[in-house]
């Protein structure tokens, strides 16, 4: 039997009637049971199944006549024959008594009747009435008279045969029986399947669904985050321009509160977005090389205006962070500005202290400690454990008192988890805060020590060696091209414009420029086929270009990489980063 075949009937010589016509229809129609029971238990499709029961009853009829034929032609008109006929048209009502109630009653109900009816019916009918039948046609074909032919088929049934007979129907009438459970058992096993294999399809359906939504999501944030970035950049460049044009009193406030306001609309989208991408699996992290000193450096410098403004002290311990690392420079300062935001946020006199050390040396590599430690209102123990879920803050009070999503510290900890780290708190009520993470950072001796110039420094170094360079800067957008040509103009740099990427590449063709500064969304041609086409020309094989996009991600910075540029610079710009960006292009170019 095979896995899709059950042989309910399998045919023996005990089935022989000696007569070859009626013995080849009699293997037919035991072909034909076989094959319905074995549709009943592996298919059960509702048109095949009524096509095996139509041909099974069609050919019963062809058979019967057949039949009816060979013993009329020997027994004519004996009772014999006319019995022999009444239990054909009795099976034809039978089969089309239970076909009609296929629908109407309960499946293993329906199998089990056609089972045991057609199973008892063939074997009652083959191997006890045809063969009497047969029996007494073959006598009188050797010559006997009719009653002599019928007193030998009578003879003939008896004893051992009668035995074999009840023995015979009783098998088979337990095969019947077994068989209905059998296939009871496998219309089980089939639901079980198909269960199965629509909750594996709704399955697959509801992952393609998230992985879908997460890609639309993705997209939108992505998109989102550009548009917010554009006009930030406008906003964080135009307060640097007004802070160096000089104010008054009550101008510099609003001006810084303007930087402020600005700088925090930036986590917002900073964080959402990389927790989006975490959520997602996207998340990708650089490794690059890493300056710990000089990063700490720059973080801190963002915030010194609003530590000054509360009148709050900012100690750094930072030790030897000497070392040739590689990290995410820009996930790390993430998680920094997220502990010193908030240290700053909560904190109202006293002091912040910064803590930064390397441990754990390996031969690969070195695990990095932060800790940020305040004098501020300090945090309930029962609210501590919460601190690092999404949308958790120290109080429900906290948002509305004191601002924020909740979603920085969330941040903080995946960022450390997939760094191979880790983050935590510890908090005195009244009394202050620390929080911490740790990050597995790798070592790579082949690389030189990167050092980085003091923005001032770095500012100044421009103005001092590289006035009158000429820098070519592209950027669609009106209001940040009038900015950066006036950051760049300030110290020194002479500044050619182009707001698309065609006309960049028109401009590069017939002019030699110390650096480019290109930005990536433009119409008519964007950033990164201009750079592909600027670096094929020959004049401008080996000129700096340095990305300078609201495409913050590091998808994006690959992306630039590739298409032939040497640095990335993201919206908002922050003068001081540029300042250094340039300085180290120009200083390479020279």
């Amino acid at each position: 039997m095979s896995l899709d075949k059950i042989e309910i009937f399998p045919w023996n010589k005990n089935f022989d009637t000696g007569i070859p016509k009626v013995d080849q229809q009699h293997q037919r129609l035991v072909e034909l049971l076989n094959k319905l029971v074995s549709h009943l238990a592996f298919q059960s499709e509702a048109p095949e199944l009524d096509a095996i029961f139509n041909e099974l009853k069609s050919y019963a009829l062809v058979h019967f006549q057949t039949e009816e034929a060979v013993w009329k032609a020997s027994l004519a008109d004996d009772p014999w024959v006319t019995e022999h006929k009444e239990t054909h048209e009795s099976f034809v009502d039978e089969v089309l008594r239970i076909k009609s109630e296929m629908s109407d009653r309960p499946f293993d109900d329906v199998i089990a009747d056609i089972v045991a009816f057609l199973t008892n019916w063939l074997a009652m009918h083959i191997i006890d009435a045809d063969k009497r039948l047969a029996n007494a046609v073959l006598a009188l074909q050797a010559g006997k008279s009719l009653d002599e032919a019928k007193k030998v088929a009578e003879d003939q049934m008896t004893g051992t045969t009668k035995l074999v007979i009840e023995t015979v129907l009783s098998m088979y009438d337990r095969l019947a029986t077994h068989t209905v459970e059998l296939i009871k058992e496998i219309g089980k096993r089939k639901k079980a399947e198909k269960k199965l294999m629509d909750a594996h399809r709704a399955l697959s359906r509801a992952k393609m669904d998230a992985e879908t939504a997460n890609e639309a999501k993705s997209a939108f944030l992505a998109n989102l985050s550009h548009e917010i970035r554009t006009p930030l950049n406008a906003m964080i460049g135009m307060v640097h321009l007004l802070k160096r044009d000089g104010m008054t009193e009550k101008q510099t406030s609003r001006v810084f509160k303007i930087e402020d306001a600005s700088h925090h609309l930036l986590s917002v989208i900073n964080d959402t977005l990389d927790l989006s991408k975490i959520e997602a699996g996207k998340l990708t992290l650089e490794s690059v090389p890493i300056n710990l000193s000089g990063l700490i450096l720059e973080t801190t410098r963002m915030l010194e205006d609003r530590i000054e403004s509360k009148g709050l002290e900012l100690k750094i311990e930072s030790g030897n962070l000497c070392g040739n690392l590689l990290g995410d420079p820009t996930r790390l300062k993430q998680m920094l500005l997220n502990y010193l935001n908030n240290a700053i946020k909560f904190t109202d006199r006293g002091s912040i202290l910064l803590r930064a050390s390397l441990s754990d040396d390996t031969p690969s590599t070195a695990l990095l400690h932060v800790e940020v430690k305040d004098t501020g209102i300090g945090i309930a123990p029962e609210r501590l454990p919460l601190l690092f879920n999404d949308f958790e803050q120290a109080e429900p009070s906290t948002s509305g008192k004191y601002g924020g999503t909740g979603l920085g510290l969330a941040l903080t900890r995946r960022l450390a988890e997939l760094m191979a780290g880790d983050s935590g708190a510890q908090s005195v009520p009244g009394s202050g805060s620390t929080f911490w993470f740790t990050a597995r950072l790798k070592k790579e001796t082949s690389l030189p020590m990167q050092s980085v110039a003091a923005p001032e420094q770095a500012e100044a170094q421009l103005t001092k060696h590289y006035r009158g360079k000429s820098v070519l800067l592209v950027e669609d957008n009106e209001i940040n091209l009038e900015i950066a040509c006036d950051i760049l103009e300030e110290v020194g740099l002479c500044v050619t414009t182009a707001t698309n990427g065609a006309e960049a590449v028109a401009i590069a063709e017939h002019q030699p420029f110390a650096l480019i500064l290109m930005d990536i969304q433009m119409p008519i041609m964007d950033g990164l086929e201009a750079a592909r086409q600027i670096r094929a020309l020959g004049q401008h094989s080996s000129t700096p270009i340095l990305a300078m996009t609201a495409n913050a991600s590091v998808e994006d910075k690959k992306n630039c990489f590739a298409a032939g540029m040497q640095d990335f610079i993201s919206k908002p710009v922050d003068p001081e980063q540029l300042f250094q960006a340039l300085l180290r292009w120009l200083g390479a170019e020279a």
